[in-house]
């Protein structure tokens, strides 16, 4: 508790000192950070940022420096209160208040994005090009988007149409550390009502190194090709996106013998060498290969009585293929797979051979989904609407081994919302109903529950908001959690399911405050998320192929967490600084912590704007890990600074912008608390120089 105190001290040091920079504010000065009048999607009533109830943050890809809005994942750590669980620079799972997993809902191009998250070495494959913005809801939102939503949701915003006939965008980077180059093309216009945009990427990157040593098989290779076709009349707007992903991403050796495993990232450290039968294969090759495939149809109809009606029509396909060796439980028939012990190119300086053998993990995922809602005439005092969600999914098995068994996963939910204005407050009142039905051979059971939410803000003057909401959502147990009986390589554990397990359920209390002036902005969140029979894996004491043994079970948990963030521009015209501060921390009914919970983090930066061209300089601090789930490792603190800049140039009447990073400035050797490579003695990543050209015209 005291470095809570410690670190929250420090963090208004900080904005007291930098105070007295700013005390001399003009009154033309202009607000900075997201514009308050942004309308947010990821709710329906199409209201600003400023006059949500729920509190939502944006992040706007289009005004990041383009050489951190590359990768997807890291540019979500702008928002206090999201990390990373991750598994090398390829591989990344968002955490929001410290629940991942299938805890968190992510939305992409108007669906939700299923690509087996339930692994916890499974990432989201999320190319950051062709993406205009995120938005971000903490805590459960199960009201909107059913199932799963008990963290939080991603809301994942496609690029937008452009109004000019055509607009051509051409880039390129390069990441010094591991050898990185990532090429794109974008091309965007408008025919009449006609719009149309196509956008392509490659990355390249191959194996990244610490401060002391190059770590092996963590190269990362994407493909990304995005469509998008729409029309607009005064009546109707539709939009049709297609997005096609391929992936090939590598594993350390030894992370497969040794890592965490999805949303409770144990670390058995009681292991002996020989109960890892397999490790006289530790230089054959293990990675992932991945394709993903979404098509999405949005229509919009808009009545003459300001009504409107919106239908989505979402068809994804994700392959996920799993290479390397496995090959010493005879339950999964892996003694077959001999034929891949060949040599390799240590350094995967060259391109690698997909076919050079047989995948030991094989399965597709298919999934069709319809949303629906209509959104009632406006009035003074009262906005509603209704929806509905059905997901028809299936999951079928190629390979040999089974993680999960061959199975339909059906889901079905129904909900109304509705917005009061009153001279005082505004409220919004929400209520749910789901169903899930999950089959497989002899198993046939329905899943149900009831959610809701209540959500009051009040304008306090011209210059703040107070918001408080409660919230309620549901999580039906997954195919893992159900079905698990065998040896999961991944983790190195045997795991076994329990087909009993009922539905997760969480109740959030959210308390947030924020101010706003021409010149600044300051908030802060207070959170309270109680999670009954939270599902986690359990040790049980035993071993099984030499391997230790453990069920899914349930239990009451709780998590509590604090926010601050405080955004100013100085009396200096080209000076500005943020601040932020996050705290969570998380407990089971018994008094055992939560795992994957990340420790206090502090982040303080400074931004120079200039005409044509910006600078920033950021620095990054968290604490000590000491109150550790089961079988996680003590990590220790640690800091590390980045620079960043942009410059502006014209051709021809045609913007050309030149970016630089460099992460990691000192080079510093640590460990982050989340790394699935932390417990395999992998550092962090050190020193990396990006540059980037990017051409408009």
């Amino acid at each position: 508790m005291k470095n809570i105190f410690k670190y929250a001290l420090l963090a208004l040091v900080l904005i007291s000192t930098t105070n007295v920079i700013s005390q001399n504010t003009q009154e033309n000065d202009t607000i900075i950070s997201v514009n308050l009048d942004e309308v947010v999607v990821s709710t329906p009533f199409k209201e600003s940022l400023k006059n949500n109830v729920l509190k939502v943050n944006k992040l706007n890809f289009k005004t990041l420096n383009n050489t951190k809005s590359i990768n997807f994942s890291s540019s979500l750590l702008e928002v206090p209160g999201v990390s990373l669980i991750t598994t090398g620079p390829g591989i990344s799972k968002p955490v929001i208040r410290g629940l991942s997993s299938n805890r968190v809902i992510v939305f992409n191009q108007y669906m939700k994005h299923e690509n087996q998250q339930w692994g916890g070495d499974h990432g989201m494959d999320i190319s950051g090009f062709g993406v205009e913005s995120v938005e971000l809801i903490k805590g459960p939102m199960s009201v909107l988007y059913g199932s799963d939503a008990i963290g939080g949701v991603l809301y994942v915003n496609p690029d937008s149409y452009s109004n000019e006939d055509m607009e051509v965008e051409i880039g390129s980077f390069y990441n010094s550390n591991y050898s990185g180059f990532t090429n794109n093309l974008g091309i965007k216009g408008n025919l009449n009502n006609l719009s149309y945009l196509i956008q392509g990427s490659m990355v390249d990157n191959k194996d990244f190194e610490t401060p002391k040593e190059k770590v092996e098989s963590t190269y990362y290779e994407n493909k990304d090709f995005k469509l998008g076709l729409g029309y607009e009349s005064k009546k109707f707007i539709s939009d049709f996106r297609f997005n096609y992903s391929k992936t090939k991403v590598g594993i350390p050796h030894g992370e497969e013998d040794h890592d965490e495993h999805g949303d409770e990232d144990h670390d058995d450290e009681d292991h002996d060498d020989e109960d890892h039968e397999g490790e006289e294969h530790e230089e054959e090759e293990s990675y992932q290969d991945l394709t993903n495939s979404i098509l999405t149809w949005k229509n919009t109809f808009l009545f003459d009585n300001k009504s409107e009606f919106e239908i989505i029509l979402g068809r994804s396909f994700n392959n996920r293929k799993e290479f390397g060796n496995h090959g010493d439980h005879e339950e999964h028939g892996d003694e077959d797979h001999d034929d891949e012990d060949e040599d390799h190119d240590e350094d995967h300086d060259e391109d690698h051979d997909e076919d050079e053998g047989e995948a030991h993990v094989d399965f597709d995922l298919n999934t069709t989904s319809l949303d629906m809602k209509y959104l009632f005439p406006k009035n003074e005092k009262t906005e509603f609407v209704i929806g509905s969600n059905l997901m028809f999914q299936e999951n079928k098995n190629i390979g040999e081994e089974e993680l999960i068994p061959d199975a339909e996963k059906n889901d079905f939910g129904i909900f109304g919302l509705t917005h009061i204005h009153t001279d005082s407050w505004d409220i919004m009142i929400g209520l749910r109903a789901d169903f899930r039905t999950i089959k497989k051979t002899d198993f046939d059971k329905n899943y149900s529950s009831l959610t809701s939410s209540l959500g009051f803000k009040r304008n306090l003057g011209d210059n703040g908001i107070m918001r408080i909401n409660f919230s309620n959502g549901y999580r039906a147990p997954n195919l893992s959690e159900l079905f698990a009986e065998g040896v999961h390589h991944a983790t190195g554990q045997y795991e076994i399911g329990d087909k009993n397990l009922t539905e997760e359920k969480s109740f959030q209390t959210d308390f947030s405050i924020e101010t706003y002036a021409l010149n600044s902005t300051f908030e802060m969140g207070i959170f309270y998320n109680k999670l009954s029979d939270y599902i986690y894996l359990n040790p049980t004491g035993n071993k099984i192929e030499g391997l230790p043994v453990y069920n899914y079970v349930q239990d009451d948990a709780s998590l509590f967490g604090l926010e601050l963030s405080r955004t100013r521009e100085t009396s200096i015209e080209w000076l500005s600084y943020k601040t932020s501060l996050a705290y969570v921390s998380g407990e089971k009914k018994n008094r055992e912590y939560l795992p994957l919970i990340p420790p206090i983090t502090l982040k303080h930066s400074f931004d120079f704007d200039f005409d044509n061209s910006s600078f920033q300089i950021s620095a990054l601090a968290k604490g000590k890990k000491q109150n550790l789930g089961l079988f996680e490792t003590e990590t220790n603190s640690y800091f590390v600074m980045d620079i960043s800049g942009s410059h502006d140039l014209n051709l021809l009447d045609n913007n050309i912008n030149l970016s630089w990073t460099v992460n990691n400035l000192f080079d510093r050797e640590y460990y982050d608390h989340l790394s699935r490579l932390k417990n395999i003695g992998i550092h962090e990543m050190g020193r990396n120089i990006s540059i980037g050209l990017n051409y408009k015209f």
